[in-house]
């Protein structure tokens, strides 16, 4: 024990330990995403819903006529169109590799395999930050090497790619932040300037608002509390130097992203000001899903919920720190006298304050993502969360409901318990005199390896086939294209319609995976854009003027002038099987309007005379004249 001990001890630089980490983990990424990677444009992480959207906006962007150009999305909500911002689909990261496609060399067809790979990249750039994080606050290079490994296949961004949330999965966006602040505390402590390294972060941050806008209130809910909690209590607030430049990290990014958009976006006054669904219940962190085991997860704490937490609220701090502190709370009841003694010798460490400080401030983050209403024993008791920062922003502005989908602050939360348990037994292992010590840690490391071994092993099972852009699976397409000739269209409408991304319940038409994949695999083939739109705060303008389509008197005469001064017809996408009885989708609306108005389309070819090109079981291809 003591020679294994004496071998941890040893502190290898910093590169070998970076070098470590990245070849484990390019390992256990290639084992869990191999497929990604040996069998390009044959599989996909999500074959539905916002997953499959997503893919289709990376690609259909990266692809879309130059004449489009670069900050313009053209495929979607034709004929207005809207900006990348509002496309969901990792804006900065299409943006480069559109820029790229066109300046360098043509990857267009290639779009969804680099996107993969993109993702799959955020998983080394966590391990490369935690490998600093961790440096800083260990001393033994075997736990730095390990949880840097370990942790980004635990954190709760993770699932986000089988959700299809795929630019909500980078991890690297909050240890960023986090190395950032631990870096801008040594050196301010240390007297030396700061002034690059916030010019760096405020940039950083500016740019990972465009991968998704989450992060910038998540960045800045953070930062503002460390510098709350770090420069208040001790009067460090009236050093102007360093309050101006925690005021600039906290507040440049938001003004900087927010600024930038209002600039190009020209829709930015018909955008809905305030959307509904704030406070919605499944969008709250519900607590209990801290505790609450992933499905695939064999390990279990202690006790758990029964009901299965909503979707969104997916945050299992994981078993290797909830044991963690039920050791820590074991040794407090048990021995407390040395565990205070314990507390008191850490403390006198300076990464011990620095580690409370970010602990501490991601609690800024876990009490706004409970909501500013949480009801308690099943709705019996209401908590008015005045702890919110949401509490008292909706107050003031209604825009502060962009951020509706609070659980998603809690993620700094994650990281920090995560990094004090890590902290707390590195230091353990250091100063204490129980031999076995090393038994409890090691029994605590395997944990965390159990769940990451249970995460490899259901991702590896969840690659599905490629529907989107792999010809040879979209064979009811074949008869369609056939003798169709794309450039005499100037769009696709797809009949069922539908219409995601207003904000406005009322105007939202949810679509079918299966009628919006063939609409996607038509759009994509024939790079026609869709009139239909699967965005997010598209102009509820937009909205009503497209459904007028369905309209008894036909689109309304503002969208019936841009459509007939293009000159040339539409393609109409028919699906019969919506109005043959084969499905029910009408019948399983529940808002009245959105039924209407896919009862219209069993109509439509009707009453505009279209003109039938092409049929493939049923599915029907109509040249619709506008006029």
């Amino acid at each position: 024990m003591h020679f294994l001990l004496t071998v941890l001890r040893r502190r290898p630089s910093q590169a070998a330990l970076l070098g470590a980490a990245l070849l484990l983990q390019c390992l256990l990424v290639f084992r869990a995403f191999g497929l990604l990677l040996t069998e390009p444009g044959q599989h996909l992480l999500v074959s539905g819903f916002d997953g499959m959207k997503n893919y289709f906006t990376f690609q259909a962007y990266v692809q879309q006529p130059a004449a489009y150009g670069m900050r313009w999305f053209g495929m979607m909500n034709y004929p207005f169109g809207d900006y990348i911002f509002y496309t969901d689909n990792t804006p900065l990261l299409a943006w480069l590799v559109r820029l790229w496609s066109r300046y360098v060399s043509d990857v267009s067809p290639w779009g969804i395999d680099i996107y993969h790979v993109l993702l799959l990249a955020g998983m080394l750039l966590s391990t490369g930050l935690l490998v600093a994080i961790l440096r800083r606050i260990l001393h033994y290079w075997g736990l730095i090497v390990v949880f840097s490994v370990v942790l980004p296949w635990l954190n709760p961004q993770l699932g986000r790619l089988l959700m299809g949330h795929f630019n909500l999965s980078y991890s690297w966006v909050i240890l960023l932040a986090i190395w950032g602040l631990m870096r801008l505390y040594d050196r301010a402590e240390a007297g030396q300037p700061i002034g690059r390294l916030v010019a760096g972060l405020t940039t950083a941050f500016t740019l990972i608002s465009f991968v998704h806008l989450y992060y910038l209130p998540q960045l800045a809910l953070l930062t503002a509390a460390f510098f709350a909690l770090w420069l208040l209590p001790n009067g460090r607030w009236r050093q102007q130097p360093l309050l101006l430049m925690s005021t600039v990290l906290t507040l440049a990014p938001m003004l900087l992203s927010v600024g930038f958009v209002r600039l190009v976006d020209a829709y930015y006054s018909l955008r809905l000001t305030t959307p509904t669904g704030f406070n919605t219940p499944a969008w709250k962190l519900q607590a209990l899903a801290l505790i609450q085991p992933y499905a695939y997860q064999t390990t279990h704490f202690i006790f758990e919920p029964t009901k299965p937490v909503s979707e969104e609220s997916q945050a299992y701090l994981g078993a290797f720190a909830l044991f963690g502190l039920v050791v820590a709370l074991i040794g407090w009841v048990f021995r407390r006298a040395l565990v205070r003694q314990w507390w008191r010798s850490w403390g006198q460490l300076p990464q011990q304050r620095l580690l409370l400080l970010l602990g501490v401030a991601s609690l800024a983050g876990f009490f706004a993502s409970v909501g500013t209403v949480y009801e308690v024993e099943d709705g019996q008791f209401t908590w008015h969360n005045y702890l919110s920062v949401f509490f008292y922003l909706h107050k003031i502005t209604g825009a502060a409901a962009h951020f509706r989908t609070v659980a998603r602050f809690c993620w700094p939360f994650f990281w920090m318990v995560n990094l004090l348990v890590v902290a707390g037994l590195d230091y353990w292992l250091r100063i204490g005199r129980w031999t076995a010590r090393w038994v409890v840690v090691v029994a605590l490391v395997l944990l965390a390896l159990i769940d990451m071994r249970d995460t490899i092993k259901h991702y590896r099972h969840s690659i599905l086939p490629n529907p989107l852009t792999n010809v040879q699976a979209q064979p009811e397409l074949a008869p369609l294209l056939a003798s169709l000739r794309p450039h005499d269209y100037q769009a696709i409408l797809p009949v069922p319609f539908y219409h995601v991304g207003s904000e406005d319940m009322d105007l939202t038409l949810d679509d079918d995976n299966r009628h919006s994949l063939h609409s996607y695999q038509l759009a994509l083939r024939t790079n026609l854009p869709l009139m239909a739109t699967k965005l997010s705060r598209t102009p509820p303008v937009h909205a009503k003027l497209l459904r007028s389509v369905f309209d008894s008197a036909g689109p309304a005469p503002e969208l019936r002038r841009q459509l007939v001064a293009n000159g040339k017809p539409v393609l109409v996408l028919y699906d019969q099987s919506y109005y043959d009885g084969t499905d029910s989708l009408a019948a399983r609306q529940t808002n009245p309007y959105a039924r209407q108005l896919v009862e219209a389309g069993a109509s439509f070819p009707t009453n505009q005379h279209l003109t039938l090109l092409a049929q493939s079981g049923k599915l029907h291809l109509y040249r619709w004249d506008v006029r």
